[in-house]
């Protein structure tokens, strides 16, 4: 008889051993005696990530654990700041993991050191899906994407999330097993009998005419069709703020990161749009963004509300849970992006519990993130801001 599929989500605070034993109490005793094959935890600064898995790893036994530090924690029961939460599954799944450092100055490199050793198949288990964990601050998260799906083949799903550090933008750090490590990457393959679901959505539409960056450094971008970055994104954006009774004449420093996350980047991918996230204005004019804007790129501004950051959660969750089939879900790993918490505030713990009712009230858990990822087979989209990934299991 096949082995069914049960996944244990927990959320705990405290000092970091205590908070660390009160996970593994409670996923034990929900998984009801089936012995897991994947532990993931995501742990505030807080929290430190390798105070919490040295910990972890004798507990959790031959299951492979995975690691990332957040800018926020979720269960299906709502979101956290400052805590450490869990994800762990049950079942017939074969899963393998590395880690590979030095992910700033040699990415190949890294990537390659964390496959190594990896198994490309599995006899019997038909699906293969990627999980990706990187270290954001190495400033090159859609560079290790491509370069992951690459080696992994695009025939498989790739999904995860860059790491955080609460906002500090200091010290973001990934883990495998019982090592934690900053400037490092973590793949992982999950081999399973039946399809995952992946579903990706992010609530953003178009709002401006197509835009090309005509003058950019890395993630800063300084002229857009030959004209000061800031200048066009307010000329294009002004119209609809006084629709929404913002005049942007009249706004401070202070509320310029809140309209910026209103009014973001969406990049042609496919049939839909990827996000870009613009993250504050420099003294110049210029528009420091999340990730890199490459001089030649055709893009246009999007505006996002908070209703729709709300809706499109859930559609993220309805697309995970069609690809399974019309199997029920188990239980899902989401990432998610910090910038909708900033977005939503109080509202992310709606999304949340959203995701799991289009789930059928499954259990999830994840992590607020600087960067989502998700190919499903065949796509190259990749690295996404302020979007919704969902990995649900049948």
């Amino acid at each position: 008889m096949p082995m069914p599929t049960r996944i244990a989500t927990a959320i705990a605070r405290g000092a970091p051993a205590a908070a660390a034993s009160k996970l593994k109490e409670e996923l034990f005793a929900k998984l009801e005696g089936a012995p897991p094959v994947l532990v993931v935890v995501f742990a505030s600064t807080e929290q430190p990530l390798a105070e919490i898995v040295r910990t972890l790893a004798p507990a959790v036994g031959s299951a492979l654990l995975l690691g990332a530090s957040t800018a926020g924690e979720f269960t299906e029961k709502g979101d956290a700041k400052g805590s450490v939460c869990a994800f762990a599954l049950a079942g017939d799944y074969k899963v393998f993991a590395g880690i590979g450092r030095s992910l700033k100055q040699a990415p190949a490199q890294a990537v390659r050191q964390a496959l190594e050793g990896l198994p490309r198949s599995v006899p019997g288990y038909d699906h293969r899906t990627g999980i990706l964990l990187l270290d954001p601050l190495a400033g090159n998260g859609e560079e290790v994407t491509l370069l992951t799906a690459s080696q992994l083949g695009v025939d498989q799903p790739l999904v995860g999330g860059a790491a955080g550090d609460d906002l500090q933008m200091k010290c973001t750090v990934v883990s495998c097993g019982g090592e934690a490590a900053s400037d490092a990457v973590v793949i992982a393959q999950i081999f399973s009998k039946e399809r995952l679901g992946l579903g990706v959505c992010h609530g953003h539409t178009p709002l401006s005419p197509p835009l090309h960056v005509t003058r950019a450094r890395g993630n800063v971008v300084e002229q857009i069709n030959g004209r000061p970055a800031w200048d066009v994104w307010l000329e294009q954006t002004r119209s609809r703020a006084s629709e929404r009774g913002v005049d942007l004449s009249k706004m401070t420093a202070e509320e310029e990161g809140g309209y910026l996350l209103r009014y973001e980047a969406g990049l042609a991918a496919g049939k839909e749009l990827k996000i870009r996230a613009p993250l504050s204005r420099n003294q110049d004019g210029a528009i420091s963004f999340a990730c890199g804007m490459p001089e030649g790129t055709e893009f246009r501004i999007t505006e996002s509300a908070p209703e729709s950051q709300i809706a499109s959660a859930r559609e993220a969750a309805r697309r995970a849970r069609a690809q399974l089939g019309g199997r029920p879900a188990s239980g899902a790993l989401v990432f998610d992006c910090i910038c909708r918490n900033l977005i939503l505030g109080a509202g992310f713990s709606s999304a949340v519990r959203g995701m799991s009712e289009e789930l059928g009230g499954a259990p999830l858990a994840g992590f607020e993130t600087y960067g989502e990822i998700a190919l499903d087979a065949g796509d190259l989209s990749g690295f996404h801001n302020t979007t919704s990934v969902v990995l649900a299991f049948p």
